[in-house]
């Protein structure tokens, strides 16, 4: 993975009438709400995100899946306000992780960019040596 990846977070104006809802087919009394994320979220904070909600406590209570640029919960309706706050954090913690790997992708690019001035100034100073030596 290279190039630097994109924080992601839920939409800032979410019209909570729009949003929508639909009764879960498999888990009995739990429903599947589309939350709607400020973007679509590239392949690094996809990974991220997901790492960071399966690493959760009580992993088979915390169903979300990545559909484009919106969160698919599935939840209950007497675990919609905690499962929101835990899903504000995960989505936190998977910024702060994108910046990390940011970070780390930028100093590899600069490493690898010193390395190869270092190999062409030997490649210079080579050629110099064996015609200049000579003079």
């Amino acid at each position: 993975m290279t190039g630097a990846s994109e924080k992601v977070n839920l939409a800032k104006s979410i019209n909570v009438e729009t949003i929508p809802i639909r009764k879960d087919t498999f888990l009995p009394n739990a429903y599947t709400i589309e939350l709607p994320l400020d973007a679509q979220p590239d392949y690094v904070w996809q990974t991220l995100f997901e790492e960071e909600w399966k690493s959760s406590l009580r992993l088979w209570e915390r169903k979300v899946v990545i559909v484009g640029d919106k969160l698919m919960l599935i939840t209950t309706p007497t675990e919609i306000k905690e499962k929101i706050e835990w899903l504000k954090r995960i989505i936190d913690a998977t910024n702060t992780r994108v910046e990390r790997f940011n970070q780390t992708q930028q100093a590899l690019k600069e490493a690898r960019k010193a390395e190869a001035l270092e190999d062409h100034e030997n490649i210079i100073r080579d050629a110099l040596r064996a015609k200049l030596a000579a003079v």
